[in-house]
């Protein structure tokens, strides 16, 4: 009897262990394009649809060295928006996925910062759940084209 008490509690701390979490703070530049209804005075709807690549300040964190594509949009009310809100896959270096909804606001043309909450991956990271920040700094490109440096940090575990 002691034998198996001592093997379930040996399993179930082994099981609680095998749980990884960890931070992220991670950094890089995108290209969107854009499609785009202009009412006039700062109002506009917008759609976008995009990649970036990203580097981890912590080299070695999952998504360090990792690309993402996000689908998102959002509307300008003179020139302001605060309903933001898409959803990006991250392509890992391990070969892995995952995936995050994220709400943002800011200043069209300008840049914006917003919030994301992990909801899923692959492989290794089909449980992972997280949450963190994001912010990005629009910088000129080609027409049709958004450009920007985007920055995201926040914590995981799966």
């Amino acid at each position: 009897m002691r034998k198996i008490l001592f093997l379930i509690i040996f399993l179930t701390i082994s099981n609680y262990s095998l749980a990884e979490s960890g931070k992220f703070n991670a950094a890089g530049a995108g290209s969107w394009s854009l499609n785009a209804m202009d009412a006039g005075n700062g109002n506009m709807s917008i759609t976008y649809d995009g990649n970036a690549g990203l580097m981890d300040k912590e080299p070695g964190s999952i998504f360090d060295k990792s690309t993402m594509h996000c689908i998102g949009g959002l509307t300008l009310v003179a020139g302001k928006f605060d309903d933001e809100t898409g959803m990006c896959t991250f392509y890992l270096m391990d070969g892995e996925k995952v995936y995050i909804n994220y709400k943002g606001k800011g200043t069209g043309g300008q840049g914006g910062t917003g919030t994301f909450v992990i909801v899923g991956g692959t492989g290794k990271y089909e449980n992972i759940s997280g949450s963190g920040n994001s912010s990005r700094q629009n910088i000129r490109g080609k027409a049709g084209m958004a450009h920007s440096m985007n920055q995201m940090s926040g914590e995981y575990t799966y």
